[in-house]
């Protein structure tokens, strides 16, 4: 004997799913309180755009466009979480271009990518650059935007070639790099990593440190009347400070304000 079903029940199932239905398709395109922007303009993009290649087009647009840097921001944290090979290269195709508003925004994206592809393009525009450090402009832009990227392997690597021993870059790359980055931090803690480092120019007393030659912690103590543990520290910080992501304008202004104490050797 087949059990007849129980009408009642059959109604609410009904009901509830027409609720739902009707609930789904007034939904707002707006953000809802249970996503961030990012979560936010995926939705929509999946939404309007079908597939992936709809959502990077719309993500896209908001990311070359002129919208408020906070929504250009999650449209980047967007792509970056999408993470093909068409989201990445937007990516990077703004990391690339001579805006550093716009590299922000890129690394934020890139960043954000769970997958190889968002760390090898970081990797590989690190590397494309190096030769460009070589001879820096005025305003070395090249190594202000590696230093927005944050800490790479090209990064620490360049580090380790300013003593001239490293056989695929050059130590003229090095040490322009160094010396900006070394800039790049606040003034004690600059004094410190350029003694440390044997960045030309940096003295201590009659002594003087060289890439060959680089100051020891004990050295560094005597030269700024710090002590060592506080020399220690700084140095800590001072290398923590170049190795994350900043923003532009934090790595300009202190370029700026340490001024000529530092310069490239030679």
């Amino acid at each position: 004997m087949i059990n007849q079903p129980d009408i009642s029940s059959l109604r609410q199932d009904a009901s509830a799913t027409k609720s739902q239905q009707a609930q789904h398709n007034q939904a707002p395109l707006g953000k809802t309180d249970r996503e961030d922007e990012a979560g936010h303009l995926r939705r929509v993009a999946d939404e309007l755009g079908g597939a992936n290649s709809g959502s990077v087009r719309l993500l896209s647009a908001i990311l070359n466009s002129e919208e408020t840097g906070e929504r250009r921001a999650a449209a980047a944290a967007a792509l970056g979480a999408l993470g093909d090979r068409h989201a990445i290269a937007a990516l990077r195709a703004l990391l690339e271009q001579d805006d550093p508003h716009g590299w922000e925004i890129a690394v934020h994206g890139l960043r954000q990518s769970r997958d190889r592809a968002g760390w090898m393009s970081l990797e590989s525009i690190a590397l494309d650059h190096v030769r460009t450090l070589e001879a820096p402009e005025r305003e070395p832009l090249h190594a202000f935007r590696l230093l927005v990227m944050g800490r790479t392997k090209t990064m620490d690597r360049l580090f380790r070639a300013i003593d001239g021993h490293s056989r695929s870059l050059s130590p003229a790359a090095a040490r322009a790099f160094t010396a900006v980055a070394v800039r790049s931090v606040p003034g004690e803690m600059a004094t410190i990593m350029a003694l440390r480092l044997g960045i030309s120019g940096s003295t201590g007393g009659s002594a003087r440190a060289s890439a060959s030659n680089p100051f020891t912690l004990e050295q560094v103590s005597l030269a700024t009347g710090l002590q060592v543990e506080t020399v220690r520290r700084l140095e800590g910080v001072a290398w923590e400070t170049v190795q994350r992501s900043r923003p532009y304008a934090e790595i300009r202004q202190n370029y700026e304000v340490n001024g000529d104490k530092f310069r490239s050797a030679d």
